[in-house]
């Protein structure tokens, strides 16, 4: 690996103006729409909620993705599949 690559567990988030996202350590997409993104990265489930979302870039070899929008909520949750990140929203 050269200096230049990250390693694919590293999780970070850069957030630009609340309408521009990057993110490495993104192990999967697990669906998204135009209001609600939802991804498995290394430090657990993270859901992105916001208005006229975008998947710009995903490269699942090196982790990256960027997403556009008006980005409004993340939240992290700890399981490894998506109903953790549902499970309180049906109580």
């Amino acid at each position: 690996m050269d200096k230049t690559t990250k390693p694919k567990n590293e999780h970070k988030i850069t957030l630009i103006n609340r309408n521009e996202m990057a993110l490495t350590g993104v192990i999967e997409v697990i669906s998204f729409t135009d209001t609600e993104i939802s991804l498995k990265t290394s430090c657990g489930n993270l859901l992105l909620r916001g208005n006229s979302l975008n998947i710009g870039r995903l490269n699942t070899d090196t982790g990256e993705l960027n997403v556009t929008g008006c980005i409004t909520i993340l939240k992290y949750s700890k399981g490894k599949d998506s109903a953790g990140l549902f499970e309180g929203l049906f109580k």
